[in-house]
């Protein structure tokens, strides 16, 4: 296995200020790259920690793509990669996938990584409104030139439109009270920075205040970028273009993301789809993916101590098969 405190050392000699740290490098490098000389995705570029990480891996001969829907990733991830002829840096969504890939003529990966959810980058740029913990205009779009706003959305929202965003991007049980306050509130004058929403949520008087903070926050980050539909839609684009004995890399941060990934790939490693009453096969159906290692990996105690946005990450990895081609 490659040791994360490799890839830690290679960023700190690379950049002086790394975008951010990139989680469980070492074991999305080796559980990533099958071909030296291949054809590799980074999806969520981030600063392109993770897709220095593989190009260092990578042979004269492989190359790299890194997507991401916000400019300054872009921008960060470009100067990054910059003395490299393998990368490309592009910006797009997860469902603008395809098109990033046929833009440049790439028709088949070798392997794809996912690192979904805000980078810890983002969540400190006050300015980008993605934290209850720094005050700033109350945005959250991962890209900022770009669709409605935080602020647009709780303002223009019906009550049942709230409480439907926080029960299903937050899993928040208080969120019929919190809903009402943001009405209420709204009513009176626009919420209009991340410390006006924070003072609604802590108005009513949460059990866990930084958990349901955290939670809020979440589910209209959520809502408002779409993360959920972008990631099926991204997953099914890197499937299509995956070729036989090529990997898909996932990280997730929390149990939505995670659920989605595990649900999707579950239908592509099923084999047998007769009735269930057939006493025997007679469809033929093989799996058309296979896990990689025992299910999720997850950071140890050094990394964590390291990085703290490790604790909580998930890595999948899977390995598509002939399947029924």
């Amino acid at each position: 296995m490659l040791p994360n405190t490799w890839i830690y050392n290679m960023v700190d000699e690379t950049t002086a200020v790394p975008y951010h740290v990139p989680v469980l490098a070492g074991q999305v490098v080796e559980g990533l790259v099958v071909d030296a000389a291949g054809v590799y995705l980074d999806a969520t570029a981030g600063g392109g920690g993770h897709s220095a990480a593989l190009l260092a891996a990578l042979a004269p001969e492989g190359s790299l793509i890194a997507v991401d829907r916000d400019d300054e990733a872009v921008r960060a991830a470009g100067e990054r990669l910059a003395g490299d002829s393998r990368a490309l840096v592009r910006k797009g969504r997860f469902a603008e996938l395809g098109s990033v890939l046929d833009d440049v003529g790439v028709a088949a990966l070798h392997g794809a990584l996912f690192d979904l959810g805000v980078s810890s980058h983002q969540i400190d740029a006050a300015e980008r409104g993605f934290s209850y913990r720094a005050e700033g205009p109350l945005d959250m779009r991962m890209d900022p030139t770009s669709g409605e706003t935080a602020a647009d959305i709780i303002e223009s929202a019906p009550e049942e439109e709230l409480v439907r965003i926080m029960r299903e991007y937050g899993e928040e049980r208080q969120a019929r009270s919190i809903a009402r306050s943001i009405v209420r509130c709204c009513q009176e004058q626009p919420l209009e920075t991340t410390e006006d929403l924070r003072r609604v949520i802590i108005a009513t008087r949460p059990q866990m205040v930084n958990k349901t903070l955290a939670r809020v926050f979440q589910a209209f980050r959520i809502a408002i970028n779409g993360e959920l539909d972008e990631l099926v839609a991204g997953l099914s684009t890197v499937i299509d273009r995956l070729v036989v004995g090529g990997r898909l890399a996932v990280i997730a941060y929390h149990s939505l993301e995670d659920r989605i990934v595990k649900r999707h790939l579950a239908e592509l490693m099923r084999g047998c789809i007769c009735p269930p009453r057939l006493p025997i096969c007679s469809c033929g159906h093989r799996p058309e993916f296979a896990k990689v290692g025992r299910g999720r990996i997850r950071a140890d105690a050094n990394e964590v101590g390291r990085n703290t946005r490790a604790r909580s990450a998930v890595l999948r990895l899977y390995e598509k098969l002939e399947g029924n081609t």
